[in-house]
């Protein structure tokens, strides 16, 4: 199988590899970019094919309309050229130092206001140290913030400044894993692998190819930029001698294959050292969620809690089963549940307008604005208003709160006795089944439990504070048309994102042009940052727009899942629109039919369109660099933090509201897509242009610093993925690499007058195939079983018990079991815990 599919990788680079007279070779790619016709010397049997489609008459020209108004909306322009990627020209050495320059006084001023801020508002850069406790398990070896130094010397400043710096780098794995988690650890560790892979890579294409463009760009002419002299742009092949023309084509097929084994190599052992974490981490889950399983599509006569108990029971005895969880359908319970959550929050409201509030209920209430499901800053600042001015404010809400908790009590009785009664229109079709024992559970995962192997489908439950319980309980119909409808949104966001950059620039690029006529300085500026703060500006609006389609149309199981979502969307869309958009002529509609007529000259295309624009791809990771260091200043949280202090709260109540940060463009996914995205544009332009391994290298170093202060010492632990964003990334790393590979047969290709070095460099994707097939073997997923039996017989981790795997508003209430003559008030102080939710860090708090 492995070499069925490195053949079908290999086979459109051979058919594209073919040594044509470089006129025919130059049509055909005049063809694919401008969309006219390519001869049948060129592709024989295409007038055949064209002939055979004539019938659909009615199809194409439904198609040809839509390209029609398209290409209209973006004005007959190139996508690259309406998101400001500009080709190589002689002035961008200038372009790029005053960029750079620009970039260095940007990050040192915000790095100035960073260690300012650190030291004004402590509660939004360090976490205090309940919250350190309450994310470690109490773990006393960890430091609680970044130290304070007493500033008495010019050492003392330098250590106040930058001594963070040394202690994130020291910190161990396991003090890392403790405060962010595995998942922030496996971020951190994509950056050391990324330096690395910078480092390596430059070892050859530095230190090797510079030198020999360096002195073949000698050989033909005196001029240029130390930048064009030591890339391979511009370098005119044709007025080599034949021993300098196969010095440079057989160094750059040797570099594609070091370029690919090394990369393999790093990967492969990265995935091993994540391995023994990730064993680790397995290990150390706590019950229930070591111990259970999601199951899903139920058959009808298993959709009850003592069915589904009796089901399993019988497959590995009643001694192996804990306990069956029927996933339930609330809807009426849920409303009833949300408001009397309300009533319980317009209560305190107004005892704390009268100063009735019993002692030690005021640190419990605090949290109540931030977990209200739908209670909104507005509706809270309106009901806080209704309370000062209501005269008996207090006795109201403690009728409206006694009348909606026997509302509840009534409505969960309701909701249990359907799921006795197995009703279709409680039960769902997905539950969770608890074991006894951690052995038992992983050998219920193995079997196929039906013929039909789409029925009982079980897998790995998430975190149970993080399992979305209302898109488990839809209808497999509704999950099939939310996920048909989801790819048909994400298809019309590829299609129309050009023409909306289009409509948005012709209202704003003129504006901004006006200003610069007088000041070629300024328009070197405008030319080296914000053309691509352009980019980055643009693509920063996708993860919202992506995010609001995954949370409210996909059927995720848990929060967490969907930054998994938007980490393989928010890649797939930078892939196109960042490194691939400069071969989009047209449209998306335009550039598929081509690529569909004409696969085998895809390198072609690739060779011809993307090397022209090495250097603005140099600015775009310069512009990553200052944007790590503006994440520091954490701009958001801080002016939530500082909204809530103007309001009158404490510093503990305020950062409670101000944090997560933004889950949708700084959340794991999309974070994880940014770093995966610049380092796949460094690998792919590396050959071409060897300086973009410099600011490569420079982009993860400076990454590593902010995100390991952001993740260990600022921001709110997340639910833990256990790795799963790294294993992504990883795989949208050896992407990147076929890219590169198929990008340098096309440009050795129309290089060499021979078809020996393209097949060798082809040779390469065979290479990869390996490396990738090597690295998937590795099984990542779940324990070996050895493992998990040796924690079984240990028993390691009893007693230690995380959440449950029940509807919140199913669960009883602390109300239901305390029935003393106390006041309504101190029972609901009492009751307080089980109405809080922690956030689930997906952008649908």
């Amino acid at each position: 199988m492995s070499w069925a599919l490195i053949g079908l990788l290999v086979l459109p680079v051979v058919a594209g590899v073919r040594v044509d007279s470089p006129d025919n070779r130059s049509a055909t790619v005049a063809a694919l970019q401008t969309g006219g016709h390519v001869s049948t010397t060129l592709q024989p049997g295409l007038s055949t094919k064209a002939g055979n489609t004539e019938g659909s008459t009615v199809g194409n020209d439904t198609l040809q309309e839509v390209e029609n108004f398209l290409s209209h909306a973006m004005g007959n322009q190139s996508t690259s050229g309406l998101v400001g990627v500009s080709k190589n020209a002689e002035g961008d050495f200038e372009t790029m130092k005053t960029a750079f320059y620009f970039n260095l006084g940007c990050s040192l001023v915000a790095f100035a206001l960073f260690s300012a801020l650190r030291f004004l508002f402590p509660a939004v850069y360090s976490k205090d140290a309940e919250e350190v406790a309450a994310e470690s398990d109490g773990s006393p070896q960890l430091a609680l913030e970044p130290p304070s130094y007493r500033v008495r010397s010019a050492g003392d400043v330098a250590t106040a400044l930058f001594g963070w710096m040394s202690i994130v780098r020291a910190m161990q794995d396991e003090e890392i894993i403790a405060r962010c988690g595995l998942d922030g650890l496996q971020m951190l560790e994509l950056l050391r692998l990324g330096g690395r892979l910078a480092i390596l890579w430059s070892t050859m294409i530095i230190c090797l190819l510079c030198p020999l463009h360096y002195y073949l760009h000698l050989h033909i002419s005196s001029g240029g930029s130390l930048l064009s002299i030591t890339s391979m742009n511009g370098l005119a092949v044709d007025r080599l001698g034949h021993q300098h023309y196969l010095l440079l084509i057989w160094m750059h097929t040797a570099t594609v294959w070091f370029v690919v084994l090394a990369a393999s190599h790093e990967v492969y052992n990265a995935q091993c050292r994540f391995l023994e974490r990730r064993f680790e981490w397995l290990k150390q889950i706590p019950e229930p969620r070591a111990t259970t399983l999601l199951v899903e599509n139920l058959p009808q006569e298993c959709r009850s809690d003592f069915a589904l108990h009796q089901y399993f029971a019988r497959l590995f005895s009643a001694d192996a089963i804990s306990r069956a969880y029927i996933v339930r359908r609330t809807d009426r319970l849920r409303r009833v549940f949300v408001e009397m959550e309300r009533a319980a929050y317009d209560l305190h409201c107004a005892q704390s307008s009268r100063g009735t509030q019993p002692q030690g209920t005021q640190s419990q209430m605090s949290q109540s604005p931030s977990t209200l499901p739908g209670a909104g800053t507005a509706r809270q600042s309106l009901q806080s208003a209704l309370c000062c001015h209501r005269r008996d404010a207090v006795g109201f809400y403690t009728r409206e709160l006694e009348a909606l908790r026997e509302a509840v009590v009534k409505e969960r009785k309701a909701v249990e006795e359907g799921v006795m009664a197995m009703d279709p229109e409680v039960c769902s079709c997905a539950g969770f089944v608890t074991f006894t024992s951690r052995r038992m559970c992983m050998l219920a995962r193995s079997p196929q439990y039906r013929a039909d192997s789409r029925q009982i489908t079980v897998t790995m439950p998430p975190d149970p504070q993080d399992v979305r319980f209302q898109d488990l309980a839809k209808d497999p119909k509704v999950q099939a048309s939310g996920n048909i409808t989801a790819a048909g949104l994400l298809l019309l966001i590829f299609v129309v994102w050009a023409p909306l950059i289009a409509t948005f620039m012709d209202k704003v690029e003129p504006v901004l042009l006006s200003f610069f006529k007088e000041s070629p300085g300024i328009q070197h500026l405008v030319q080296g940052v914000l053309s691509t703060g352009a980019l980055k500006m643009f693509m920063s609006f996708l993860p919202t727009m992506l995010m609001a389609i995954i949370s409210n149309v996909l059927t995720l199981k848990a929060g967490t899942w969907a930054q998994l979502k938007l980490q393989d969307w928010y890649f797939s869309f930078q892939v196109v629109f960042v490194l691939l958009v400069t071969a989009i002529i047209g449209t998306i509609l335009d550039v598929l039919a081509k690529v569909l007529a004409h696969p085998g000259e895809v390198i072609y295309l690739l060779a011809d369109a993307l090397p022209g624009f090495s250097n603005f791809y140099i600015n775009y990771l310069m512009l990553g660099c200052l944007v790590h260091v503006f994440d520091l200043l954490r701009v958001a949280p801080l002016a939530k933090y500082l909204f809530a202090r103007a309001r009158g709260g404490d510093a503990s109540d305020a950062r409670r509201v101000s944090e997560p940060e933004d889950q949708d463009s700084d959340g794991m996914g999309a974070r994880m897509a940014k770093i995966t995205l610049h380092l796949v544009v460094a690998c792919v332009f590396g050959s071409c242009c060897p300086v973009i391994l410099v600011f490569a290298w420079l982009y993860c170093s400076i990454g590593g610093l902010t995100y390991g202060y952001l993740l260990i010492y600022a921001e709110t632990k997340k639910p833990d993925m256990g790795g799963s964003f790294w294993v992504k990334s990883l795989r949208h790393v050896f992407a990147g690499l076929a890219i590169y590979v198929l990008l340098m047969v096309g440009l050795i290709s129309q290089a060499s007058s021979t078809r020996e070095a393209p097949l060798v460099a082809g040779l390469a994707l065979a290479a990869l195939a390996l490396g990738y097939f090597r690295f998937a073997a590795l099984s990542w997923e779940t324990l070996p079983f050895e493992a998990i039996v040796e924690v079984d017989l240990a028993d390691r981790e009893r007693g230690k018990h995380h959440g449950d795997y029940t509807q919140a508003e199913c669960q009883k209430l602390p109300f239901e079991r305390d029935r003393s003559e106390k006041p309504v008030s101190q029972r609901f102080s009492q009751s307080q815990p089980s109405f809080r939710r922690e956030k689930r860090g997906d952008g649908t708090d």
